[in-house]
């Protein structure tokens, strides 16, 4: 049994992933956590799925130069395409976004129709339609590629008031709310910071969060596996491959706090 003090890892390629890093530090507030974001090459959402592979196995092998008990794939492209090779490279309890999120999305969805909102290189994977059918076999799933919302989010431009966030996110949630769809999946960690946005202009869905839904998995398996940090207090660090100034600027956003020394820029 791994160190309950030892870190979980988590990575993504840009803030996005920050998404589940406070979603963990709300159900978990004693565990300590190192965050790694491949800054340098974001967004992943629009590489081959070759480069995919290659940055992910770089990034955890970063992390796993730290004390890890598990590790936390927090970016749905690099869960979709490299899931499977980071499994067989590395020997750490791995747990991903995508499995919770479709769960849920299966278990939520009444009419059986699932909208998902996710990246090129998700989409291209079929993996939402394909773990969604192991929960629902008779599900109807419709994924659309959302390539400018990313960019949106890391340059701030998320909330409901922004017209242009409006325009772009209408866009994208006609082509999926035609297929009377009764429940969507944000499947980019990025997405829950559009979450309000998104509820304004279609309010009656069902709206399942992959961060959310991937940090209540990883609580209850560290829960059934007694890896819970019994702990008092809890060290957070964070690294990117590029520009650490940039990203503590971004973090806030996501974490509602401002991030200092904590954060390191590394070559990986």
């Amino acid at each position: 049994m791994k160190d309950p003090n030892a870190y979980i890892g988590v990575f993504d390629s840009g803030a996005g992933g920050l998404t589940v890093v406070k979603h963990i530090m709300e159900m978990m507030p004693n565990e300590n956590i190192l965050y790694f974001g491949d800054t340098a090459h974001l967004p992943y959402g629009s590489k081959t799925d070759k480069q995919i592979k290659e940055y992910a196995t770089n990034d955890v092998a970063f992390l796993n130069g730290f004390p890890l008990k598990s590790l936390v794939i927090a970016c749905n492209t690099a869960d979709s395409v490299a899931r499977s090779t980071l499994i067989k490279e590395f020997d750490l309890p791995i747990y991903g976004v995508i499995d919770p999120a479709s769960k849920a999305a299966a278990q939520a969805t009444v009419n059986g129709k699932i909208g998902i909102m996710a990246t090129k290189a998700t989409v291209r994977s079929d993996a939402y339609a394909q773990a969604i059918r192991r929960y629902r076999r008779d599900a109807e799933v419709y994924s659309l590629a959302c390539p400018l919302l990313v960019p949106l989010v890391e340059n701030r431009r998320y909330k409901k008031e922004d017209q242009v966030v409006t325009i772009i996110l209408k866009e994208y949630l006609d082509q999926l709310t035609c297929h009377d769809i009764d429940t969507l999946v944000l499947g980019c960690t990025h997405y829950p910071l559009l979450m309000d946005a998104v509820k304004s202009l279609v309010p009656d869905l069902k709206i399942i969060s992959s961060s959310y839904e991937s940090a209540k998995a990883l609580k209850a398996s560290l829960e059934r596996t007694r890896q819970l940090n019994e702990g008092s207090g809890s060290r957070t660090r964070f690294y990117v491959s590029d520009d650490a100034d940039a990203f503590r600027e971004n973090a806030s956003v996501f974490l509602n706090y401002k991030l200092g020394d904590e954060v390191e820029q590394v070559a990986v």
